[in-house]
C-alpha cells in the first residue's frame, strides 16, 4: 500500500509551511518591496519639491522690494544722464540741492556746498559743486558711492579726505571721522538752452 503525503502528519505540515512561505516571499516580492520602494522615492520627491517650494516663496516674499527697485530704476531713466534745468544757474542750485540731500539721506553731515565755475571740454559742458562733509568712514563711503552711481551722471573730480580734527572726542568709537571735500561735476545737454 502506498502511503499519500496527506496521510503523514509531519510531511502535510512541511507541505502547508512550505506553501505559506512561498506565498509570504512572494507577497513580499511582488507587494510590499515594490509598495515600499515607490513610497520612499515619493517621500524623497516630496522633500525636494518642499524645497523648491520654499525658494519659491522665498523669492515671492522679495516681490515689494523688486517692485521698488523697478520703480527705482525707471524714475532714474526718467532723469537722464545730464542736468537739466532752465538755465546754468539753476542747474547748479538743483546740483547742490541733489548733493545735500544725498548726502545726509547715507549719514554723512554737510559742513557747507558752494557753486564751482561751469567748465567746457570741446563737446561737454559741465557744472559743479564742492561739498564740505564729515561723518563716519562708512557714511563717507556711501555718500561717494550715491553721488558716483545714480542718475544723472555725476563724477568726484577730485576729493581731499583727511582725519576728522575731532579725533580725540572719537577715541572711544571704532569707526573713525573723517571730514572730505569733493568737486562734483555733472554734464549738461549741448542742445540744451543752458548756456
Amino acid at each position: 500500500m502506498m502511503v499519500q503525503w496527506h496521510d503523514v502528519p509531519w510531511l502535510r505540515r512541511a507541505v502547508f509551511v512550505a506553501v505559506n512561505l512561498a506565498v509570504g516571499v512572494a507577497f513580499l516580492v511582488l507587494i510590499a518591496f515594490p509598495i515600499d520602494t515607490l513610497l520612499t522615492e515619493r517621500d524623497a520627491e516630496i522633500t525636494e519639491l518642499s524645497a523648491t517650494l520654499a525658494r519659491m516663496n522665498a523669492v515671492a516674499s522679495r516681490k515689494g522690494d523688486v517692485d521698488a527697485l523697478a520703480r527705482q530704476v525707471e524714475a532714474e531713466g526718467d532723469l537722464g544722464e545730464f542736468l537739466a534745468a532752465a538755465n546754468e544757474g539753476a542747474a547748479n542750485a538743483a546740483l547742490q540741492a541733489r548733493l545735500k540731500t544725498m548726502t545726509e539721506a547715507v549719514g554723512a553731515r554737510i559742513r557747507s556746498v558752494q557753486g564751482l565755475p561751469a567748465k567746457s571740454d570741446g563737446q561737454v559742458r559741465s557744472i559743479g559743486a564742492r561739498i564740505n562733509l564729515y561723518g563716519a568712514l562708512g557714511a563717507v563711503h556711501k555718500a561717494i558711492y550715491a553721488v558716483e552711481s545714480g542718475k544723472p551722471y555725476l563724477f568726484v573730480a577730485n576729493a581731499s579726505i583727511r582725519l576728522s580734527s575731532m579725533a580725540s572726542a572719537q577715541a572711544a568709537t571704532t569707526e573713525p571721522v573723517i571730514d572730505a571735500q569733493l568737486d562734483v561735476f555733472g554734464a549738461l545737454p549741448m542742445e540744451s538752452p543752458v548756456r
